[in-house]
């Protein structure tokens, strides 16, 4: 059996580690697909600390040598089809087991990596039906649903003209909060007969982080107190920037209604 690098084998195993992390994966799930892999590749007694911002892998080659290898993250969303599809990569090497051509788990990651995102305009219609329903869940009318889609759909293109910006979560969180809240209380300055509460809120259910607060929570169900913890102060500065920036919004449209 061809003997695999140990180069190649710290990139690979990071590489799929990272794409859990950047796709919205658990850290212990992030582990696991690093272990997996390592394991697959013929690395001696493998080992994976994972944090939301770093994966790291360590193990012993043929000769009883150490290797470590780290990478930081700086790009984490959400994007489950890819998540899916890592996931399986790291169930079939586990059932597989070693395997004497590393190209053949590089070239599955790199595909998966590349695989395109959803169009715009389907994130953009699976946004705006979101905040329509949701909505409705809160008791709102079919009028107020309208307008909370429309709000949703403007909200999701502003972010995604975002997307590629520097600017941190926290004020991308801000300015959600503020979009959603003045546009919302701009359709309450109107005659319509709406709820602008229940508009506003079911706008904002599209960037409550959910998912990010589910799994911080499995983190710290599986052990992972520091990955949990990290996480959930993250959703916390979302959810802070968020009222924030609601309130922001709120106040600001007062000062003009009064000045007006």
């Amino acid at each position: 059996m061809t003997q695999i690098s140990s180069d190649d084998i710290q990139q690979i195993t990071v590489d799929a580690g990272a794409l859990v992390l950047e796709n919205g994966g658990e850290t212990y799930r992030s582990e696991d697909t690093v272990v997996h892999t390592a394991q697959s590749l013929g690395a001696k007694t493998p080992s994976s600390f994972v944090t939301p911002t770093v994966v790291m892998v360590s193990f012993r080659d043929d000769e009883g040598k150490h290797h470590s290898y780290f990478r930081r993250i700086y790009r984490r969303g959400i994007n489950l089809r890819k998540l899916v599809m890592i996931n399986n990569l790291s169930r079939a090497l586990e059932r597989r087991g070693r395997i004497s051509d590393p190209s053949l788990i590089e070239h599955r990651i790199v595909r998966i990596n590349n695989t395109p995102d959803y169009p715009d305009a389907v994130v953009v219609t699976a946004a705006a039906f979101n905040s329509f329903f949701f909505t409705l869940l809160f008791g709102g009318s079919f009028p107020d649903a309208l307008f909370s889609l429309g709000i949703g759909c403007i909200l999701r293109i502003i972010l995604l003209l975002l997307d590629k910006s520097t600017l941190n979560s926290f004020f991308i969180s801000l300015l959600s909060g503020s979009v959603i809240s003045i546009l919302a209380d701009c359709i309450g300055l109107t005659a319509l007969p709406v709820n602008t509460s229940v508009i506003m809120t079911g706008a904002l259910m599209q960037v409550v982080p959910g998912i990010a607060l589910v799994n911080s929570i499995r983190d710290i169900i599986a052990g992972d107190f520091m990955a949990g913890s990290s996480r959930l102060m993250d959703v916390l500065m979302t959810a802070l920037g968020l009222s924030v920036g609601s309130a922001a919004g709120v106040l600001l449209t007062g000062a003009i209604r009064g000045i007006l």
